[in-house]
């Protein structure tokens, strides 16, 4: 048996899960895929990170108003599709235009912009332990959907060693 941990976006894992390259990936879903099975490991609620200073960063809520005019630093749509398209869609449910945005492939980029104030970003709750003094995050007032995370495998796969990861998989969820 190898064990290899990688890290990639959403379309090379589906892509190697349909291959049979890849027996089990864990990552997010902007859609399903067929013959791609999947289950739910974690749900994490989006919060907003602001840097320590902002007029919003006071608040309990923030607002959509809060953040108008400010640069939006968003994951890659090539990275993380499923969470770019659920902030894009937050913006335009509420009438807000996403004029000035700026896409960044890691969330520690992100949250380094954003403690230089060049702007804020989303981020799942679980990232309050990574976040460095300078930044504060705070509860968006307004729907934005949470960020699941999924295991993901072929449905063809009968590998014993597949289920038997997807029930260790299912034990771990528990424990989150």
């Amino acid at each position: 048996m190898n064990v290899e941990l990688r890290e990639g976006s959403e379309n090379p894992q589906i892509t190697g899960l349909r291959s049979g390259a890849f027996d089990v990936c864990i990552g997010h879903l902007s859609r399903t895929y067929d013959p791609i099975e999947n289950m739910l490991l974690i749900r994490e609620r989006l919060v907003v990170a602001l840097p320590k200073g902002h007029s919003a960063a006071r608040k309990r809520y923030v607002g959509l108003r809060d953040l108008e005019g400010e640069l939006l630093i968003m994951p890659s749509n090539e990275l993380l599709l499923s969470l770019h398209q659920m902030i894009a869609a937050a913006f335009l449910k509420n009438h807000m235009p996403l004029e000035r945005y700026q896409m960044a492939e890691h969330f520690q980029t992100g949250v380094n912009l954003t403690k230089a104030r060049v702007g804020f970003m989303f981020l799942p709750s679980a990232a309050k332990d990574f976040v460095p003094d300078g930044v504060v995050l705070r509860t968006p007032g307004f729907s934005v959907g949470p960020l699941d995370t999924f295991a993901l495998w072929s449905g063809g796969n009968l590998d014993p060693l597949v289920h038997r990861v997807l029930s260790l998989l299912k034990e771990i969820k528990r424990e989150l």
